[in-house]
């Protein structure tokens, strides 16, 4: 009586199930004309001999113990990392603040200069209005 495995092959020569050790469960035979010549041209099929270790081959592995990975651990930071990326979030921050800083002040003094020149050029029309008027008469 022949059985295969669920890989296709019988389990003296499957090294899967050898290594597992999963024997499967033997089906009974059918006496049909169909079945025998699906299993007589299964066993027409030549196998490499590597890949079919004889029945005289190693035993199953059974391991002693099978360990479950335990919880992540996650260490906190050394205190110099935490001081490192203090000072590094400070100098974002300050370099963020300069530079807004810069853009306001830069736009406060081109308002600044602008109002100057429109102040001058008013005192200036004023005053040659005025002295034009007094150079006339």
């Amino acid at each position: 009586m022949s059985t295969t495995c669920p890989h296709g092959l019988t389990p003296s020569a499957c090294l899967i199930c050898r290594t597992l050790g999963m024997q499967p469960e033997p089906e009974p035979e059918v006496k049909t004309r169909a079945r025998r010549r699906a299993g007589k041209d299964r066993t027409d099929v030549a196998m490499p001999d590597v890949a079919m270790p004889g029945p005289t081959g190693p035993s199953a592995v059974q391991p002693d113990a099978i360990y479950q990975p335990g919880p992540d651990i996650r260490r906190p930071g050394s205190v110099g990392t935490h001081f490192a990326l203090l000072i590094a979030g400070i100098a974002v921050i300050g370099l963020i603040t300069w530079i807004i800083a810069g853009v306001v002040f830069a736009v406060l003094h081109l308002i600044e200069i602008v109002l100057v020149a429109g102040a001058a050029g008013w005192a200036g029309y004023r005053l040659g209005h005025y002295r034009g008027r007094r150079r006339g008469s």
